[in-house]
């Protein structure tokens, strides 16, 4: 329970990114109490869960803290745009010092700070057993549907009210407990696939549990699409495909032997009520979304393509994005506001951790998908719910970071390492034992 617990607390409190920084440092606390708590109630000798796991965590970590390690004033001038910096400090006589490779140590030193919620959550998680993980994956599934009755409170607020837990919200959008859209319908996708993976079993053995899996699917979808966030809703064909797949490989449907009449009528409920929601105006606004006029994104690129130039090969250091591209933009691209992302997480990678960050993600995604790969092959590993809701999580978060950045959300990231923590350190379902047989004669 201290593991469910505390995934759900990130999902409450991890949604405001770094310019929230209180609920980020409660975050973190939290992380250091619960692997205090869970070293207390299970012993030391409860985390070491496999090479695979310790490995992962290590090659994420390495390189932000390499980047804290003091220079001499020769290494660190030599690296590449470091000319405005020694140019700086020698106004005040601090260019002999010694300096980290990183350009802003507080920066990447909070970034490193930032690993601790996800690594606690791969722990924790990749020693639980089948059952908990279970447990685990309906819990999210729960606090889905419960983001889309805080959504429904904030649309009939305006934007505004109690509800709003960060900067006052913009009126027709569902933010859930997220700061902003992208976060939001991450959660929400993630959330249908832990729904179909905590109750396809069930589902399997009931017509009802069925359609309230559908339907549940439903009003999760809706919520989706209510964000308004555009790559989001794109990826929601996507989801429901992992979904299907999973449905058909826990056998579901033809366990059930639906009936067509059946299924006409679930469809022309669901229809109504689509079309029922199409006729508001916070879907009218969302549709509107859709007209690009305006995008800041292709320019935040070609800026940060730019930035990456200068610092190539070594990067500028974890978590230094805002303070290294505002003298890569162009004047044209110069507006009220300064980027706070690169909104693509792998353009953000290269820029701030040049060749051995990308070598060192590179390794660990590619130990991750080899999991994913082996679990969805071999279901004797891992039961399949979890193995498709790894493979979905990993494959919609992958995917929404070439426009967004879901890694840099502290709920996001933490569910990133819930299926990450299940394909490197999968548990198969507890098996009940057979009463053994008398011989006495």
């Amino acid at each position: 329970m201290l593991a469910v617990g505390f995934v759900f607390s990130m999902l409450v409190l991890g949604g405001g990114g770094t310019p929230a920084p209180l609920s980020e440092l409660l975050c973190q606390l939290l992380a250091a109490v619960t692997l205090f708590g869970w070293l207390a109630l299970r012993g030391a000798d409860s985390l070491p869960v496999g090479r695979k796991v310790w490995l992962v965590l290590g090659l994420i970590a390495a390189i932000p803290l390499l980047q804290l390690i003091p220079l001499p004033p020769a290494v660190w001038q030599a690296l590449p745009g470091r000319e405005s910096l020694r140019e700086a400090l020698a106004l005040v006589g601090q260019d002999t010092a010694w300096r980290p490779w990183t350009v802003a140590p507080q920066r990447t030193l909070d970034a490193v700070l930032s690993l601790l919620p996800p690594f606690v959550v791969v722990l924790v998680v990749a020693t639980l057993g089948a059952r908990d993980r279970q447990l685990l994956l309906r819990v999210i599934a729960g606090f889905g549907l419960l983001s889309v009755a805080v959504g429904a409170g904030q649309l009939a607020g305006g934007g505004e009210g109690p509800l709003q837990f960060y900067s006052s919200g913009e009126p027709g959008v569902l933010f859930g407990f997220q700061a902003n859209r992208n976060a939001q319908v991450d959660v929400l996708l993630i959330a249908i696939l832990a729904l179909l993976a905590g109750w396809s079993a069930a589902a399997a053995k009931s017509r009802a549990a069925l359609g309230a899996l559908v339907i549940i699917s439903f009003v999760l979808v809706l919520g989706a699409v209510l964000t308004g966030s555009r790559a989001g809703i794109a990826l929601v064909p996507v989801t429901l495909a992992w979904g299907l797949y999973l449905l058909r490989r826990e056998r579901v449907i033809s366990a059930l032997r639906v009936k067509v009449w059946q299924w006409l009528a679930l469809g022309g409920a669901l229809a109504v009520a689509a079309f029922a929601a199409w006729q508001t105006n916070a879907i009218a606004k969302v549709l509107a979304r859709f007209d690009f006029t305006g995008e800041y994104r292709p320019d935040i690129w070609r800026d940060t393509m730019f930035a990456i130039g200068q610092y190539w090969p070594v990067g500028s250091g974890v978590g230094t994005f805002t303070r290294v591209i505002s003298p890569a933009e162009r004047l044209e691209a110069v507006g009220g506001t300064l980027p706070n992302r690169a909104h693509n997480e792998y353009l953000e990678l290269l820029l701030e951790g040049g060749i051995p960050l990308s070598i060192c993600w590179a390794i660990a995604a590619g130990i991750v998908l080899l999991g994913v790969w082996t679990a969805l092959r071999s279901p004797h590993k891992l039961p399949i719910g979890q193995a498709v809701f790894a493979a979905g999580t990993i494959s919609l978060t992958a995917t929404h970071s070439l426009v967004d950045y879901p890694f840099r959300s502290m709920a996001l990231v933490s569910l990133i390492a819930v299926a990450a923590a299940m394909v490197l350190a999968p548990r198969l379902a507890e098996q009940p034992t057979r009463p053994r047989e008398s011989t006495n004669l």
